[in-house]
């Protein structure tokens, strides 16, 4: 049984756990050694992003075997930014991702908002058509486009060679009551 909670302070160090599972990946095509910090992260890491970042945890037979974050963006663009969306090593492909983010699109429709938004590197092939098969476009590749779009709020979240990536979502439908 797949169970999606919001992390609490307490079980930030399961999270930094799956980010720092999966720095094998991303070391060798970083482009700039200040990147690393977000791949391999520390406890200042999390006193930096529990604050501003809500952060979900997928767990699985009483084991945790992925996470991601989501932030509201509304007052930038009415769009959720998701920044950290790792499956923990060893338990790829095997749809705890796609299970994730269609609870983050939920997340998003619940709070009105039209897009989700997330980034990958342009060398993180695998990353890209996860992305794609769950129905993600590019939005832009220029670093300077990206700096300067929606009042510049991805200027602490743009690592270099990244594309941002959006997807649509469907509005909310709503429920019918039944009177009794």
């Amino acid at each position: 049984m797949i169970s999606i909670i919001r992390a609490s302070l307490s079980l930030m160090g399961e999270i930094r756990d799956i980010i720092n599972s999966n720095y094998q990946l991303y070391e060798k095509i970083l482009l700039v050694p200040e990147d690393h910090n977000e791949h391999f992260v520390d406890e200042q890491w999390t006193e930096q992003n529990f604050s501003i970042r809500e952060f979900y945890l997928i767990r699985e037979n009483g084991e945790y075997v992925g996470m991601a974050s989501y932030q509201n963006f509304v007052d930038m663009g009415d769009f959720a930014y998701i920044g950290y969306f790792y499956i923990k090593f060893g338990h790829h492909r095997k749809g705890y991702g796609k299970r994730v983010m269609q609870f983050l699109e939920m997340r998003a429709k619940t709070d009105q908002l039209k897009e989700i938004r997330l980034f990958v590197n342009k060398y993180a092939d695998w990353a890209e058509k996860a992305y794609e098969s769950m129905g993600f476009k590019s939005l832009s590749s220029s670093k300077q486009e990206i700096l300067t779009m929606n009042q510049g709020v991805f200027k602490n979240y743009y690592e270099e060679g990244q594309t941002l990536l959006f997807k649509t979502l469907p509005p909310l439908k709503p429920t019918n009551l039944i009177n009794n």
